[in-house]
């Protein structure tokens, strides 16, 4: 009560001295009065702004005349007011426009183009034999002298994701796709290798499809010895799978390196699919924040960065959802996929979704006029273990694009292909017409 009553007596004392301060014969010129508010309404509020901006003067002079309490290395004045402003003649200070500058994208690059072929090659489940066929029989693989060459030129070839688990030689088939995606940049062509939902089930610890190859091979990458491995420590060679697929260790973060989502021209690649949630939460978006959870990376707050949502949280995650994966699907189904589809394509100004993540019991395949096309044939030993089958994007000489399915059979290359019309232009809107005169216009007769 003491504290109060002598702030009181200051903010008197400080009334007093601002009275006395002000020159005999000052008046305050009084505002304008606004013609939609009543003049005595009007009045009330401007006396009591002023009352309350006198309060609140006579409240810094009185803790300002304290010392030690407000200085002006500690006191600021709030950027936001809550009080009326003051009245005043001068022109408003023009501000000066603020810009911000984008944020870096600090993942892979969601959008690519390619000047010759693309391949869509679906998921390999650790089967480096079969993801020697694929590439075999795209024509962009051959063998010199016992190693590998990349002879596709300009061919951009995407790898739909799943490389991990159900098979023996999961790092073999990484180290395979980089070494040819070394080579292929050097002549103009790139080999993309997207994140599946497998890939992420290791990076989170997830081990249950790994097969007992596979745990060799990685215990052998992370450095146990012949000896280690072969008196079958269950437990270092769990953990040394760990130690390789943790966020930040070394198989985590060259997985960090592969796109979650990628659109290569007007064709989009995703290993599950992609919605149209999916765009409202940034495909660039999903991409960065993937590859920093992969990366270990370390947020500003000094928490680890997570994996998102939309990436792989639920069914309905670019990495998870089979929307566009079922082979028989009823009529109800049928035009939800078109919608979901249709919303999205025309959302990128894309032709065609490719995904994986759902094996077809009937192969390659397409669905909706040709608009998703599922490759994900089931080719590795873990799974089905059918034949080698790729998908390929083209554009013929009357520039139209062309989709040729391979598959490789007892007789050679079976191969099949449809061909996309030219899109339709977009429809010009016609100006609007002059409506007829009303009986009521200027110089009409009235019939009232």
């Amino acid at each position: 009560m003491a504290a109060v009553c002598g702030g009181l007596a200051e903010l008197r004392s400080a009334g007093r001295r601002l009275e006395a301060a002000q020159p005999a014969g000052h008046s305050t010129a009084e505002p304008r009065l606004s013609p939609w508010v009543p003049e005595v309404r009007q009045r009330r509020v401007l006396t009591a702004a002023a009352t309350r901006r006198s309060l609140l003067q006579l409240a810094v002079c009185a803790s300002a005349a304290r010392s030690g309490r407000v200085s002006a290395a500690t006191f600021q004045a709030p950027s936001v007011s809550f009080l009326p402003p003051a009245s005043s003649t001068a022109a408003p200070r023009e501000e000066p426009v603020r810009t911000v500058a984008p944020k870096p994208h600090t993942g892979p690059t969601v959008f690519v183009q390619a000047t010759g072929r693309i391949v869509a090659i679906g998921d390999i489940h650790g089967d480096l034999q079969k993801a020697l066929a694929c590439l075999e029989m795209a024509g962009v693989l051959a063998e010199d002298g016992g190693h590998i060459k990349w002879v596709g030129g300009d061919t951009v070839v995407v790898q739909l994701g799943d490389v991990l688990d159900r098979g023996d030689c999961e790092i073999g088939s990484v180290l395979l796709l980089r070494e040819l995606d070394r080579q292929a940049r050097q002549e103009g062509g790139a080999v993309y290798m997207l994140n599946g939902n497998h890939e992420s089930l290791n990076v989170a610890g997830d081990f249950r499809y790994v097969t007992p190859g596979a745990f060799f091979e990685s215990a052998r990458a992370a450095g146990l010895s012949e000896a280690d491995i072969a008196a079958g420590d269950q437990r270092r060679i769990l953990q040394a799978r760990w130690y390789l697929y943790q966020p930040g260790g070394a198989m985590a973060r060259e997985l960090a390196k592969n796109p979650t989502v990628l659109v290569v021209n007007n064709i989009v690649f995703a290993h599950g699919g992609l919605l149209p949630h999916h765009l409202k939460y940034g495909l660039q978006r999903i991409n960065d924040e993937v590859a920093a959870w992969m990366n270990g990376t370390t947020l500003p707050d000094g928490s680890q960065a997570a994996p998102p949502f939309p990436a792989m949280g639920d069914s309905n995650s670019v990495q998870w959802n089979r929307t566009f994966g079922k082979e028989r699907v009823s009529d109800y189904e049928r035009m939800h996929m078109n919608m979901q589809l249709r919303a999205t394509l025309e959302a990128l100004n894309a032709r065609a979704m490719v995904v994986g993540h759902t094996p077809q019991m009937s192969g390659v395949n397409c669905e909706c006029d040709g608009r998703v096309w599922r490759v994900d044939a089931g080719m590795s030993s873990g799974v089905l273990d059918a034949a080698p089958q790729v998908l390929e994007f083209s554009v013929d000489e009357e520039d139209r694009l062309v989709a040729r399915m391979l598959r490789q059979s007892m007789y050679g290359v079976e191969s099949a292909r449809r061909v996309y019309p030219h899109p339709e232009p977009t429809p010009v809107p016609e100006p609007p017409r002059p409506s007829s005169p009303s009986p009521m216009d200027a110089g009409a007769h009235s019939f009232a």
